[in-house]
């Protein structure tokens, strides 16, 4: 019996004292104090919003060009006796450009004053003959009334018994010959008329390629029209040239533009502009300096991506060669109650985040333009809040309503 109670006791007392062992540990461990969970706090820079009357400006990037590109051809066949200028050089209006052998230019000239004076003789000698031919058409007028006369004279001797009908007969024969005579002569005076007049022709056309020899002449001697630069020079001293081959091309130093291609979205508002009247200007920027480049006019044609605009380059800029790439700021109208914020305030398209009691809170503003603020462009948008509030333009990735920030420096 007693072996039984052993058998069953020892288990208990294993099982109790294990039971008590945890119990003291669990009462003796070191109580861990309670973890205070604190809210992240964000450092964000923010700006004061102040409202001002500013003009959009919108970055385009342009190409020099010149409205008044001259390629000067040679104006008949020839060899090069003289190159004056050379590539990019500037030249004053009348200073020697290139010049053609005057020998090539010469030779057509004394042959055109030739045909000239030779189609002069032609006109004289046809005027004289006319002259000639009208005076022996008068003349046999005169006696085709004579011959009338003595046909109506032998009529009433005949009638008198005073003449025979041979008489009469003869009378009528003679009038018959001037008849023909005279219709001879208004044949020859009509032929002369139709020579007087293509020798009249012949002369203008002689008198047409004088003048054009006189003007190759002066073509081949090119000289400056205007002052100019020097864009190409394509001849050299010595070389032969056909008509029309090209000598040299130059274009007037006050006739650069900058044409820039106007995005879609900006058409309406340049276009109405012009039509009220509205100057608009565009700037270069270099060197810390701006230069004002006026709007001009538009393009007569679009494309999918735009339209050109023409800027006038003042005479600081006088030096740039066409094609030369350009960088400028268009200004649009000015606009009222408007803000300046840097991009990194502008969350998606139209969102910005106010720092109201160190927590951020969304608002939608309208984008209507850029503007260059501290040589850079900020976004200018149209507000739907009051003045003086603080902005965050400190780009946060997880930017939301009510996350709490803080603003450097506090």
């Amino acid at each position: 019996m007693l072996q039984k109670i052993k058998r069953f006791l020892i288990p208990i007392l294993i099982i109790v004292f294990a039971i008590m062992v945890f119990v003291y540990m669990k009462s003796t461990k070191p109580v861990q104090k309670p973890v205070d969970i604190k809210e992240k706090v964000w450092m964000v820079q923010t700006l004061t919003a102040q409202f001002e009357r500013l003009a959009p400006v919108q970055k385009l990037y342009g190409t020099v060009e010149s409205y008044s590109m001259v390629s000067a051809s040679a104006p008949v066949t020839g060899v090069i006796s003289k190159v004056f200028v050379k590539d990019g050089q500037t030249v004053k209006k009348g200073e020697k450009l290139v010049f053609i052998d005057e020998t090539d230019l010469t030779i057509p000239l004394r042959q055109a004053e030739a045909e000239a004076a030779n189609a002069k003789a032609q006109l004289t000698q046809q005027k004289f003959t006319n002259t000639a031919n009208q005076k022996r058409l008068e003349h046999e007028k005169k006696v085709l009334k004579l011959k009338q006369i003595a046909v109506t004279r032998a009529k009433q001797l005949m009638q008198k018994n005073l003449a025979s009908q041979s008489s009469l007969d003869a009378a009528n024969e003679a009038l018959v010959r001037q008849e023909y005579t005279v219709v001879g002569a208004k044949l020859a005076v009509q032929e002369n008329q139709s020579k007087l007049i293509q020798a009249q022709a012949s002369l203008e056309k002689a008198q047409a390629a004088l003048q054009q020899a006189q003007l190759n002449l002066q073509r081949g001697q090119l000289v400056a029209p205007y002052d100019a630069r020097i864009a190409s020079v394509n001849v050299s001293e010595g070389s032969r040239v056909n008509a029309g081959t090209v000598m040299v091309s130059f274009y007037a130093l006050d006739s650069l533009e900058l044409r820039a291609k106007l995005p879609v979205t900006q058409l309406p508002i340049v276009e109405k502009a012009l039509r009220d009247n509205v100057a608009l200007n565009a700037f270069y920027e270099s060197g810390g300096s701006k230069t004002d480049l006026p709007l001009l006019r538009l393009a007569g044609e679009a494309t999918t991506s735009g339209v050109d605009a023409f800027f006038k380059l003042p005479e600081s800029l006088l030096g740039a060669r066409p094609g030369a790439l350009m960088d400028i700021s268009l200004e649009g109208v000015t606009k009222g109650d408007v803000l300046a914020v840097p991009y990194s305030a502008i969350y998606g398209n139209d969102r910005i985040y106010l720092v109201e009691d160190n927590r951020l809170v969304s608002h939608t503003v309208n984008v209507v333009g850029e503007v260059q603020r501290n040589n850079q462009l900020w976004a200018l948008v149209k507000p739907d809040f009051k003045e003086g509030v603080k902005i965050n333009i400190t780009h946060l990735p997880n930017a939301t309503t009510g996350l709490k920030v803080s603003e450097e420096g506090q």
